[in-house]
């Protein structure tokens, strides 16, 4: 049996449980705001934190692969992509859009970096332990899904 990295793990569902919390006190300001604004179609606290946890789990996965995905395979896609002065051209624009969101969003940008920071970690020492892509995927996802429900439970608790 693999000796599983327990400090890391707890970190990451830590800092899922933060994001929970985060995500489900922005739920709760949203739903408070369009209640005020909009009569008969108002988004109401169950449905727009539905939405919101819905969307991050699906964030949560989205990290998990994109951590576990194996070098090669990331390799082989931007080689091929970037293999056109088009395609490269596109890229370059695109990367331009991409850094005026991030600094116009930098707190929403930021939460995102403390999770890929916090996964990045948990992966390294997975790599280390000598587990594979899937068994990491299946770990970071679990942690990850676990910590963001335990932190959108504990604001609906709390």
């Amino acid at each position: 049996m693999k000796k599983l990295p327990w400090v890391s793990l707890l970190l990451l569902l830590f800092t899922y449980g933060v994001f929970g919390w985060l995500l489900s006190t922005d739920a709760e300001r949203l739903a408070n705001v369009d209640a005020r604004k909009l009569t008969s179609t108002a988004l109401t606290l169950g449905n727009a934190a539905w939405l919101l946890w819905l969307m991050g789990a699906i964030y949560s996965f989205l990290i998990a692969f994109a951590l576990a995905a194996p070098l090669t395979l990331i390799r082989n896609f931007y080689t091929g992509w970037l293999q056109s002065d088009t395609r490269a051209f596109f890229s370059v624009i695109f990367g331009a859009f991409l850094a005026v969101i991030i600094l116009s969003w930098l707190e929403v940008v930021v939460r995102i970096l403390v999770l890929l920071a916090a996964g990045a970690l948990v992966r390294l020492d997975l790599q280390t332990a000598d587990y594979g892509e899937w068994q990491a995927f299946g770990i970071i996802s679990a942690v990850s899904l676990g910590g963001f429900s335990l932190g959108v439970i504990m604001h609906q608790l709390i």
